[in-house]
């Protein structure tokens, strides 16, 4: 069970312990759904992430692009979390919505504006004094 090693390795240090336990836990459960939380520890943390090739950061840009892509903005949250913890700045997690603009529009992109918004408020970054703010589309 490397993988799982693994998995919840770079689950505890992207999304601290709490999170990783929550997971372990869920996976160990044998309650519906607990097979999908052992393929997330093992498969996407303990084979993907762990990969040579891209660093944590890189993953982190492609991740949040594919959750705006597919207008997903629990997993957006998530995942700009992550980026956040991997050291990614919130001008760059600006940028990546930005840069899908074009792509997947207006509707994809204000739905990622406003899960952001609520993972910067629940860091306490909006009380910081780099940040300007946020009004969103409108």
């Amino acid at each position: 069970m490397q993988r799982r090693k693994d998995g919840t390795a770079v689950i505890r240090q992207m999304m601290g312990d709490e999170m990783a336990e929550r997971l372990i836990a869920s996976a160990e459960s044998k309650t519906f759904g607990a097979d999908v939380a052992g393929y997330a520890i093992d498969q996407a943390f303990g084979e993907i992430w762990t990969r040579e090739g891209l660093d944590r950061k890189q993953r982190s840009l492609v991740s949040m692009a594919v959750m705006i892509a597919l207008k997903q903005p629990n997993e957006f949250g998530i995942h700009m979390n992550i980026a956040l913890n991997n050291g990614l700045t919130l001008a760059e997690i600006e940028e990546v919505i930005v840069q899908t603009l074009p792509y997947v529009g207006f509707p994809a992109v204000a739905t990622a504006l406003a899960s952001a918004n609520a993972v910067i408020k629940a860091r306490g970054l909006d009380e910081s004094p780099d940040y300007e703010g946020h009004r969103g589309l409108l």
